[in-house]
């Protein structure tokens, strides 16, 4: 049952949250793709940021569910508190021995872990306290701030530095790990929604209830929907750097790509509800998906850094409507009780597409190198548009189109 109103945390925890998520999105947006760089610095190959970025999917597949339910017992609160301390050890790990590729991948791990239980806290929050009607406009503002973050990670690899296609690595650790250090002390601040007594008196119920909401009907496409983009976004952080060391560009305009990406997606999230209910949520999980597609393959093109710039605009704009999407799909589906279990299987899905993706991509790279892996990663959002006819228009679930 939902609780009341008065029941539910205010607007000052709102706000709170919401700095939470850039926090998030900035500790995360800025160190993937250093890390990258420093692999690359190293002297290792293009599978290494493969392999590197399955390191940042694989803890958490593993832990998802059980953070899942972990919130719904416990509430938000002690999970963000949990993510919070793995990025302050991703950051500190990064400025101790980050010289090293075991340095690296460790790290890149906690970095996970840290994505993990933040993301899962945030999103049950955000599902628990959506009032009903208004899941896209809720979705749309929550996913703002992220991309907010998301664009202004990036800006971290202008920091100054003495290599010229590189960004100062530890200059960026230093700023992450008190970036790291302020969301701990939010996160202690940020009150946990209220639970049912339902969530309390089933301790064990966590598989019977994922088990149950995998065969709902609209949830497997919601999830592979989701974790195909989300999949993608992940290519696009650790192969851009490579896609911009073959062309000869400059970490400026790389931080440009990803800025201009971020930017993108908060203007569509902007106007999420209004497109939703001009054209329907399904209309527009589908057309976005095909754009976030084309977008991708067309980076194989030699063309000038401006037109890559436009591209990553397009991929912005798209992709950034489907995640959001995505999330209220899943809340229609999902009883309130059990969303942080919700939540947590959106995550797994993610997180399966971030490992297999990633790592089949890391085995193609070495016959075109960025191109090659940009191409098939676009085919794979053409498979997302797809499944996205399995989404509801309304507030009601739906099936696929007839």
């Amino acid at each position: 049952m939902t609780p009341p109103l008065s029941h539910r945390p205010g607007g000052v925890a709102l706000g709170l949250l919401l700095v939470h998520a850039v926090g998030v999105q900035i500790v995360s947006y800025a160190l993937r793709p250093a890390i990258s760089y420093a692999i690359l610095d190293l002297g290792h190959g293009p599978a290494w940021l493969g392999v590197a970025t399955a390191a940042f999917a694989v803890p958490p597949l593993l832990l998802a569910v059980p953070a899942g339910r972990f919130v719904d017992r416990v509430g938000e609160r002690m999970s963000m508190v949990l993510g919070a301390l793995a990025f302050v050890g991703a950051a500190a790990v990064l400025v101790s021995v980050g010289a090293t590729l075991g340095g690296l991948l460790a790290a890149t791990v906690l970095l996970g872990l840290g994505v993990l239980f933040s993301v899962v806290a945030e999103q049950a929050w955000v599902m628990r306290d959506a009032a009903a009607g208004r899941l896209d406009f809720v979705f749309g503002v929550y996913t703002f701030a992220t991309s907010g973050g998301q664009m202004l990670g990036p800006a971290l690899l202008l920091l100054p530095s003495t290599e010229a296609h590189s960004p100062a690595f530890t200059t960026i650790a230093w700023a992450t790990l008190g970036i790291a250090l302020v969301g701990l002390l939010i996160s202690l601040a940020i009150p946990s929604t209220a639970r049912s007594d339902a969530t309390t008196d089933e301790p064990t119920a966590m598989w019977p209830v994922a088990s149950r909401l995998l065969r709902t009907k609209g949830v497997v496409p919601a999830l592979v929907t989701s974790s195909l983009v989300l999949s993608s976004l992940d290519i696009v952080l650790a192969y851009l750097p490579l896609l911009a060391r073959e062309r000869g560009l400059s970490p400026a305009w790389l931080t440009a790509l990803l800025v201009t990406r971020g930017i993108a997606t908060m203007a569509s999230r902007l106007t999420l509800g209004r497109m939703t209910t001009a054209f329907g949520r399904r209309r527009v999980l589908v057309v976005a998906g095909a754009v976030a597609a084309v977008s991708l393959i067309a980076l194989v093109l030699p063309v000038p850094a401006v037109v890559l710039v436009g591209c990553m605009a397009f991929y912005g704009l798209a992709a950034g409507t489907v995640q959001p999407l995505t999330m209220s799909w899943m809340t229609l589906v999902t009883p309130r009780p059990d969303r942080g279990v919700a939540a947590s299987l959106r995550l797994v899905g993610n997180r399966a597409g971030q490992t297999g993706i990633p790592l089949a991509v890391a085995g193609i790279s070495a016959l075109g190198g960025a191109s090659v892996v940009f191409a098939a990663t676009g085919a794979t959002l053409l498979v997302s548009a797809r499944l996205s006819r399995w989404a509801p228009d309304g507030d009601d679930p739906g099936g696929p189109a007839r």
